[in-house]
């Protein structure tokens, strides 16, 4: 649909196109912008606003949403660039969905409620809740564990993310299971056990909130809207409001939509992209553009953005075939889609590529500052980061951490340092910190009554004290000794029992055990243990003591036999309870890795060394104990396997390989070059853009992941690949069958000549026609209107029309240097 009526608001430096005017003057009360990668959705909601305002609608009475900080400043640096006034700006409310959500959450609780967005911050609550969780359902809930480590507090903060944006906490769950219940919301009992008693100690039991944390406001506010219906005459109304990206719109933010639109009196614009939901864990869905608001609003009505302004015809027309839909480029600009081969069979291959690719942008001018690499995962920077060191260049990421800083690294890291006994080669704290942290965790280290851990960590970062620190983990954290002796005693006891019974009468057998379990409560008190022992110990002793004073209450009274038998069952509890610790726990393996290494010599191949321990420690099994997802264990997994990757190609001993590590910890800090490449997850990438994007690892069982194959996983490549702007280097297999088969959707080859006319076609077009705009203040402003300018009330200048005759406004055109 074409709309004839001429827009009122004119954006400087920019002709927009017919669709772009179309969404601009659109009347409709809702409109669903369906936009491709790059099609300037941000853009088009500046023209929107600058239209609205141009017809005199205040400022004040304008909403526009967003989901992150960096988009809020996206759009007012768009708003600028078009010619809105920056006061004009400023007086626009323009706001994340969580930011809005606390504004309006302060007026209706009429507080203010403490901001918690740092893990670090809301670890007491959550490990308050964890506690909870296990004293109110261990008994009732079978096979419930719950742990309370760093990684589990960083799970769990996650998963109840996941829960709140999707709204699903709420759920009417009264007739079912708890186990089914957690299915239904896709994670795991134990932290939807955890969520429950964690918003119970959030929410607070007066009703008034004790903390919200990150996306704790979008949900408390969609929560109450819904719940309490009196508090939606608190919102404010907006005549109209945007949100971009609605790809990310999750249940939460939706709801809030619904309660701020009055059909009746609010237009509402909304842009996003189908083909860039790759969030549906938090909740996205391409629902909400697909059919959502048209059975909210069924007078909902869709306009497009086909054209894109990043990248040229090649890759828009290579991004139409991979994903089935009109993609257009109007640009006069060749964005190259070069392809570099690899030999799958060598792990460092593709990284080899990846630096070819770099130095050849260099040696054409190019600043490197303008390249990203984009893995699919991170276990892929491995090799990328030791070939860029290798090759002294510069690089940096974003939320994906490099490879030595990640916690399964770190944890093997630690590992070597207690086989060589120093921490020397680590040279920064934070590192060492962080080591000491990780392998607390694969470790399972837990705390005995009245130590904190912290002291024993500050010990760890200070090199002068690292024996004590590393000693620590070879006490009863690690070895178990002392724990391995009791069950022994009481297995010995409990047989010496069986063997009683079968030729002594029952109360004989229960004199004998009376004195049995003096000599073993004799044992427990004297014997030297310490750190997490001195905790089994305890609970052992507070046992054996129950079961001693019940023998002596009852001896008298009791049938014999009955006793005997309880009584050992009793026994038989501890034993399980004992077997638990020292034979089915993690502390038990470490304790075999720990004995290993203590007994290596330094000159021990570090690749070797690294495979023993992954055996011991049974690393693929534990990193599925302590990763919630099976996803992200196979992806901590493939990181260990690329750690030893790189052990096997250096072919350095033990002591040489930590100290490797060292210099290329130095090398990771000193990285703060502005030239410096990106190297990041792609999905870290959405919203961003970069000349060249390189895209390695492109082969089967990697993108798509692991043979993942779902839609959202085409959605992630179509992202990655829609970054680029001058260049996109595609780092393939060289035998086509192991290829990615995304490449192929990508008909390369088919659409060069489609592509390479329309660069030129682009080339031909007429140039861009800009207005001449000035400025005439006091008694000059009714001159220059009286003259035949043209005002315009949203940019607050005057103009002329293409044609015009300037020559009656000399006077204020000579100081832009017109005549």
């Amino acid at each position: 649909m074409i709309n004839t009526e001429v827009p009122r608001f004119i954006p400087k430096g920019l002709i927009p196109t017919d669709e772009q005017v179309n969404i601009q003057l659109a009347r409709n009360k809702t409109v669903i912008i369906k936009a491709n990668a790059g099609a300037a959705k941000t853009t088009t909601l500046a023209l929107r606003i600058g239209e609205a305002i141009a017809r005199r609608l205040e400022p004040e009475n304008i909403l526009a949403l967003v989901f992150t900080p960096e988009a809020k400043d996206v759009l007012r640096k768009r708003l600028l660039e078009t010619g809105i006034p920056l006061a004009t700006v400023a007086r626009l409310h323009i706001a994340t969905f969580d930011g809005f959500a606390g504004e309006m959450l302060e007026k209706i609780e009429l507080r203010n409620v403490p901001y918690l967005p740092h893990s670090k911050d809301l670890k007491e609550y959550v490990i308050a809740a964890m506690e909870n969780a296990s004293d109110k359902y261990t008994g009732q809930v079978e096979f419930l564990e719950i742990s309370t480590h760093s990684l589990a507090i960083s799970q769990f903060i996650n998963a109840q993310l996941e829960i709140k944006a999707k709204m699903s906490l709420l759920g009417d769950f009264e007739y079912m299971e708890l186990e089914e219940v957690s299915t239904l919301l896709g994670v795991q009992l134990s932290e939807y056990l955890t969520a429950i008693e964690y918003e119970l100690i959030r929410l607070g039991n007066d009703d008034r909130v004790l903390f919200r944390g990150l996306f704790d406001a979008t949900y408390d506010l969609a929560r109450i809207l819904d719940a309490e219906p009196y508090t939606r005459n608190l919102l404010p109304r907006y005549r109209l409001i945007l949100c971009d990206e609605l790809h990310d719109l999750n249940e939460a933010s939706f709801r809030i939509l619904l309660h701020l639109i009055d059909p009746s009196y609010t237009y509402f614009v909304g842009a996003g992209d189908k083909d860039q939901v790759i969030h549906s864990r938090l909740g996205a869905s391409d629902e909400y553009i697909n059919s959502r608001f048209k059975s909210s609003f069924p007078a909902m009505v869709s306009y497009p953005l086909s054209n894109c302004y990043r990248h040229g015809p090649h890759l828009a027309y290579a991004m139409e075939a991979f994903k089935n839909k009109t993609v257009e480029s109007p640009l006069d600009l060749h964005t190259e889609i070069s392809q570099l081969s690899y030999d799958a069979s060598d792990n460092t291959a593709c990284a080899a590529q990846v630096v070819a690719a770099l130095k050849r942008w260099h040696k054409d001018k190019h600043p490197l500052g303008g390249c990203a690499i984009l893995v699919r995962e991170r276990h892929q920077s491995i090799a990328i980061e030791n070939a860029l060191m290798q090759a002294d260049l510069a690089y940096h990421t974003l939320d994906m951490k490099s490879y030595l800083q990640r916690e399964e690294i770190l944890f093997l890291r630690g590992v070597i340092a207690i086989a060589l006994k120093n921490f020397a080669s680590v040279k920064s704290k934070k590192v060492r910190g962080d080591i000491f942290d990780s392998v607390v965790i694969f470790s399972e280290v837990s705390l005995a009554p009245g130590e904190n851990i912290e002291d024993f960590k500050q010990s760890a970062i200070d090199i002068e004290n690292t024996p004590e620190a590393l000693a620590w983990f070879f006490s009863g954290r690690l070895n178990q000794d002392g724990s391995k002796e009791l069950r022994q005693r009481l297995q010995l006891l409990l047989e010496s029992m069986q063997m009683a019974s079968k030729s002594k009468p029952a109360e004989h057998v229960l004199g004998e055990l009376n004195l049995a379990l003096a000599s073993l409560l004799d044992y427990l008190r004297g014997a030297q243990v310490h750190g997490i022992e001195s905790q089994v110990f305890g609970e052992a002793e507070d046992k054996l003591q129950e079961i001693s004073a019940y023998l002596q209450r009852s001896i008298l009274a009791a049938e014999s036999d009955t006793l005997l038998r309880e009584l050992r069952n009793s026994l038989l509890s501890l034993l399980f309870y004992l077997d638990r610790v020292v034979e089915q726990g993690v502390k038990n393996r470490m304790a075999a890795v720990v004995a290993y290494v203590d007994s290596l010599a330094d000159d021990t191949p570090a690749e070797l060394v690294l495979r023993e321990i992954c055996r011991l420690i049974d690393i693929e099994a534990l990193a599925r104990r302590l990763y919630v997802h099976a996803y992200d264990a196979m992806v901590v997994n493939k990181s260990v396997q690329g750690f030893i990757a790189v052990a096997a190609q250096k072919q350095l001993n033990l002591r040489d390989f930590s100290e490797w590590i060292g210099a290329a910890d130095e090398f990771i800090s000193a990285r703060k070059s502005k030239n410096a490449v990106l190297l990041e997850c792609a999905a870290n990438a959405k919203g961003k853009e970069f000349d060249h994007v390189i895209l390695p690892f492109l082969e089967k069982n990697e993108f798509p992941f692991a043979g993942i194959g779902s839609k959202e996983e085409e959605n992630l490549f179509y992202v990655a690949a829609t970054r680029a702007k001058l260049c996109l280097s595609l780092i393939i297999p060289k035998e086509e069958a192991q290829r990615s088969p995304y490449i192929a959707r990508m008909k390369i080859s088919g659409n060069k000549a489609r592509a390479d006319a329309a660069v030129a076609k682009n080339g031909n077009q007429a140039a861009l026609v800009t207005r001449i705009e000035f400025r005439a203040n006091g008694d000059d402003w009714a001159l220059a209107k009286s003259l035949g300018a043209h005002w315009d009330f949203s940019r607050k200048v005057f103009y002329l029309k293409e044609g015009q005759d300037p020559k009656p406004f000399v006077q204020w055109l000579r100081s832009l240097d017109r005549f």
